[in-house]
C-alpha cells in the first residue's frame, strides 16, 4: 500500500510540474515563444498553398466538376459492366442448352451427307411410339428441358403418338406460349 502512495506522489508531481511548465513557458520564454508562432503562422501559408497547389478558385471549381463528371462516367460504366454481365450469364444458360439439343439432333453420316431432320417420320408410328415411351414416361419436371429443345414438328408427331395422359403430362411441360402453338397445329 504505502508503494502505491509513493508511485502515486511522484507521479502527482511529475504531472503536476509539467503542467506548471506548459502554462508558464510563454511568460518565461516570451521571444521564443513570439518566434514559434511566427513560425506556426508560416507553416500554415505553406500548408494552405500545398494543398491548393498554387490553385485559383477557378481552376479548383473546375477541377472538382472534372472529377464529379468523371465520377458519373465510373458510374455508368460500372452499371454497363453490371449489366453486361447477366447478358454473359443469359448467354452461357442458352450455350448450354444448345449443347444439350444436340444430343437430340440427327447427325450427318459423313461431312457431304445432309442431315435428315426428319428422320423420325420415316419410321412407321409404332416403332415411334415404342422409342419415345420412355421419354414420355418421365416427370414433369424432367420432359419440360427436352421438350424445349424439339421443333415444332417433332412435339406434333410425339403429341399424336403419345396416350391421353402423356399429352396432358406433355402440355404442363411446355411453356403457354408454346403449347398453344401445338395445339392450333393438332387442331388443323
Amino acid at each position: 500500500m504505502k508503494i502505491l502512495k509513493i508511485a502515486g506522489i511522484i507521479v502527482g508531481s511529475f504531472v503536476g510540474v509539467f503542467v506548471l511548465i506548459f502554462y508558464l513557458y510563454p511568460l518565461l520564454n516570451q521571444n521564443l515563444f513570439e518566434e514559434w508562432m511566427d513560425n506556426e503562422d508560416e507553416a500554415a501559408l505553406y500548408s494552405d498553398a500545398w494543398t491548393k497547389g498554387g490553385l485559383s478558385e477557378e481552376e479548383l471549381d473546375r477541377l472538382k466538376e472534372e472529377m464529379d463528371n468523371l465520377q458519373a462516367t465510373n458510374k455508368e460504366l460500372l452499371n454497363t459492366v453490371d449489366s453486361l454481365m447477366l447478358v454473359n450469364e443469359e448467354l452461357k444458360l442458352e450455350i448450354e442448352e444448345w449443347e444439350n439439343m444436340e444430343d437430340f439432333l440427327p447427325v450427318a453420316q459423313s461431312a457431304t451427307d445432309p442431315v435428315d431432320r426428319g428422320s423420325t417420320q420415316h419410321m412407321d408410328d409404332e416403332e415411334f411410339s415404342e422409342r419415345v415411351k420412355s421419354l414420355l414416361n418421365l416427370d414433369e419436371d424432367e420432359l419440360a428441358p427436352i421438350l424445349r429443345q424439339m421443333d415444332q414438328g417433332q412435339l406434333v408427331r410425339l403429341y399424336r403418338n403419345a396416350g391421353n395422359i402423356q399429352r396432358e403430362k406433355m402440355l404442363r411441360s411446355l411453356e403457354p406460349a408454346r403449347a398453344a402453338s401445338l395445339m392450333s397445329e393438332v387442331m388443323l
